[in-house]
């Protein structure tokens, strides 16, 4: 009797599992066989290939002509190893592996006057080339002059131009072709942005309504911060540290932020002198400030229907 694709899953899961008497080990087993399905599927359920070899998705033989990850190569570390640097990237769009949105390749190039060796990858199923291809995109640190071997890949969901602020610009290449690339190694190192969390708290500050030092607003999803702090500098925090400041440290020490009446957002100090404040509106209304889910903290006029100014922050 033929058995059904779900069958020959749960037939190969058990059997995975049972090599391993611990509930643990049998956890790790459907862990590693979930991310074989993700990758590839059909290749997993119809091919007498392991779970392992499966989580290197296609492309994955040194035929194949793709670069290895670094972190196959690198002690399990998705970063750009030794006497390497970012010198390109690419992405693939709506990937699985970054919950829908872009996933970044990011090629770390050999450092002018550093060899690697030419060869193929054998420390898992990523066998893939290891220096081999000489190429560059070139959005990456331009002032490195050159083209030299691609040494592998970083992978991140997070956009290179925030991974490596200053160092990465924005213009983009895309090959879908690459969504499914993977190695053991990146189901370890997550490429996920880790988020953190901050506590709840409005995310509005009205008029004529001030924080003062260790006083803070939380964008409703709780991955962006806002803080008044007692040095008197006004920050914005995500998962990155600061992000943005009004650089009013010790001269507005113990002051606070206040969103006035005129439209302008402003730091005082303890006096009420004005120590920074954001541009005039064009036009009269009832202000606020809020602080949005991007990343970015905005005055608005007359209930969020003019903007008057915003900073030029991002949070994933």
């Amino acid at each position: 009797m033929a058995t059904t694709l779900v069958e020959r899953l749960v037939t190969k899961l058990a059997g995975t599992g049972s090599r391993k008497a611990s509930r643990r080990g049998f956890l790790a087993a459907a862990t590693l066989t979930g991310t074989a399905l993700a990758v590839d599927p059909w290749g997993y359920l119809t091919k007498p290939q392991s779970a392992y070899a499966s989580v290197c998705g296609p492309g994955a033989s040194c035929s194949a002509g793709w670069s290895a990850m670094c972190c196959s190569i690198n002690n399990g570390q998705n970063t750009c190893p030794p006497n390497t640097y970012p010198g390109g990237w690419w992405k693939a769009d709506r990937s699985s592996f970054c919950g829908g949105a872009a996933r970044y390749y990011i090629d770390c190039n050999a450092k002018p006057g550093h060899h690697f060796h030419c060869h193929c990858n054998q420390s898992n199923c990523d066998h893939r080339y290891v220096a081999c291809n000489v190429f560059r995109y070139g959005q990456c640190n331009t002032q490195v002059h050159g083209v030299t071997a691609v040494v592998c890949r970083q992978i991140s969901c997070l956009p290179p131009w925030q991974l490596y602020p200053g160092k990465c610009g924005h213009s983009s290449a895309t090959d879908n072709n690459t969504a499914k690339h993977n190695a053991p190694c990146l189901t370890k190192a997550n490429t996920y942005p880790r988020y953190v969390t901050f506590p709840k708290a409005e995310h509005v500050l009205h008029r004529d309504e001030s924080l003062r030092a260790g006083q803070y607003l939380t964008s409703t999803d709780q991955h962006t911060t806002c803080v008044m702090q007692a040095d008197g500098n006004f920050v914005i925090r995500n998962e990155r540290g600061v992000i943005w400041q009004t650089r009013t440290a010790g001269v507005a020490r113990g002051g606070r932020v206040t969103m006035q009446a005129n439209g302008r957002l402003a730091v005082l100090d303890v006096d009420g002198v004005v120590r920074w404040q954001s541009p005039a509106p064009r036009s009269s209304g009832r202000p606020a400030m809020r602080l949005d889910n991007d990343g970015r903290m905005s005055v608005w006029l007359n209930h969020g229907t003019v903007l008057v100014w915003r900073t030029n922050t991002r949070t994933p």
